[in-house]
């Protein structure tokens, strides 16, 4: 997909509101709403600002809002990062876009828009990446190595392509956020901040970038870890409860704490069972 980047690095620009609580405004793979609650109790009573290298869709984000002050939010899924920006920065011209598909959507204009991959328009870029992620099968996120989404169409009867309310809930929680398009290495944390990062998992079989995140990728992510704690930060990593991901988190300064959730990715609603993951901390 093309698209303009230009404006992609945002500041923070208007102050905390009191609003609707805000949920994610996209499904995805992995997402970590079932596992705030754990998430919540291990992280740290205060901190400065609050990074998140692996955004998604922004479960943690969103459900522990009212503990982060400013936050720094990124991926490197240029298509989701630029949306985050529209949610933002443009919502209300984002919502007419998503009323325009919703009254349009059949399969044909499933299709017809997964085709469209020339976009310009950071609002049409936006309104399709929700479009497609709100009517494809099971909310899967998968791109070729071309790096062109290829889910199918889902069996929605009334799918909510676009849900107003909460996506100017969202866009309210987000101005107090800076968004990048970004790599997780290039996250910069000072001393007293708090970084958590939710990567993809040890083993997962989705193929969220075309570049992948193989075992390297794993190596890379704890060796970035333990640069951010050395740099004062507070950190803490989700992942698969893996052979490789505690030899690689399973010594000093990380903590391994052994935390179950349901798995909600499956074609399959029997094999949607509660598995065993790792919530790791270096304090």
């Amino acid at each position: 997909m093309s698209a303009t980047f230009d404006s992609i690095i945002t500041h923070t620009h208007a102050p905390y509101l009191d609003r609707a609580r805000a949920r994610p405004f996209v499904k995805w793979a992995g997402g970590k709403r079932a596992l705030v609650p754990d998430i919540a109790q291990r992280m740290p009573e205060s901190f400065e600002t609050y990074w998140e290298p692996f955004v998604g869709g922004g479960a943690v984000f969103f459900s522990l809002d009212s503990r982060i002050n400013i936050a720094q939010l990124s991926d490197v899924n240029a298509s989701l990062a630029l949306t985050y920006q529209v949610v933002r920065n443009n919502v209300e011209k984002l919502i007419e876009h998503l009323e325009c598909h919703a009254e349009k959507h059949c399969k044909e204009h499933y299709y017809a828009v997964r085709k469209m991959t020339d976009l310009k328009d950071s609002v049409e870029v936006a309104a399709r990446f929700i479009y497609l992620n709100k009517t494809c099968y099971n909310g899967l996120y998968r791109v070729n190595k071309a790096g062109n989404f290829n889910v199918p169409v889902g069996r929605y009867k009334n799918p909510t392509v676009c849900d107003a309310d909460n996506l100017r809930a969202a866009s309210q929680v987000l101005q107090k956020a800076t968004v990048r398009l970004s790599d997780f290495h290039k996250a910069i944390p000072g001393s007293g901040d708090f970084v958590y990062a939710d990567p993809p998992y040890d083993g997962a079989s989705v193929d969220y970038d075309a570049s992948g995140f193989g075992q390297e990728e794993q190596r890379r992510l704890r060796d970035t870890a333990v640069r951010w704690h050395t740099a004062g930060a507070a950190v803490m990593i989700s992942n698969a409860d893996t052979a490789l991901i505690r030899g690689l988190y399973g010594h000093a300064p990380f903590v391994l704490h052994e935390v179950t959730a349901p798995r909600t990715i499956n074609c399959k609603a029997d094999a949607r069972e509660a598995i065993g993951e790792l919530l790791i901390t270096s304090y």
